[in-house]
């Protein structure tokens, strides 16, 4: 499918930004103690975004054999952004997550892989709920910034599938957080997990969809502008 739409990222930067400015008000109704939206955070996020945006563009397939690898650099775009220094500060980690990841025989790419593979068929909003609970339920396929990663993978099956992007907002946090921290508190495998994981899935889904943007809110027509701050 040809693509028509870029990411507008100053949109989805002031999107974050409203929900950095109020974070602390927004925590009171989560379920579970978030770490607030730093700056850095904020950026790395954005570069991810821009990272999926090429992606799409390019028709890159996340789940082809071929190009699994690109899904370790979603991850280590949001813990580190793009800048050299800050991957060889962060290379232990990385290469710790690269092992984690490739090797890692219930909760590494081959489980979400085949899961994808077995639900391929499904609606969009379905498989895009599902590679989000595979990702972080436990144990969770990075070793550290699941949700980000995980939401930034969504928002890559949706906007291959012409639809917009899944981005944080004040409107959806209560409803975008409360849910991660079921999913990251439940099992990928056992008997519970047979019964419970694709109810939260089912209701993950019916979130993305009934939350999804009108695609002028985060789309450009054009090609994407520079992300805020990037250069200096």
């Amino acid at each position: 499918m040809p693509v028509t739409h870029r990411l507008d990222l100053s949109a989805i930067e002031r999107a974050l930004r409203k929900v950095q400015g109020r974070f602390a008000e927004l925590s009171t109704q989560f379920t579970e103690p978030r770490d607030p939206l730093t700056d850095e955070v904020l950026l790395n996020v954005l570069e991810g975004y821009a990272l999926i945006d090429d992606y799409v563009a390019r028709g890159v397939d996340l789940f082809d054999l071929h190009h699994l690898d690109l899904m370790l650099e979603i991850n280590a775009t949001v813990l580190c952004g793009r800048d050299p220094a800050r991957r060889v500060e962060y290379s232990q980690h990385l290469a710790a997550t690269e092992e984690h990841f490739f090797n890692n025989v219930e909760g590494g790419i081959k489980d979400l892989f085949n899961w994808y593979c077995a639900y391929r068929s499904e609606s969009v909003w379905k498989r895009a709920a599902g590679v989000y609970v595979r990702i972080l339920s436990k144990p969770q396929l990075f070793i550290e910034g699941n949700n980000r990663s995980g939401s930034l993978i969504v928002s890559y099956l949706l906007m291959r599938a012409g639809l917009p992007p899944f981005v944080l907002t004040l409107e959806n946090a209560e409803g975008y957080f409360n849910p991660s921290s079921v999913i990251r508190n439940s099992a990928k495998h056992g008997v519970k997990a047979l019964y419970e994981l694709p109810k939260i899935k089912k209701k993950y889904a019916a979130f993305l969809e009934e939350q999804a943007p009108d695609p002028k809110a985060f789309f450009l027509s054009d090609t994407p502008q520079p992300i805020h701050g990037e250069g200096q």
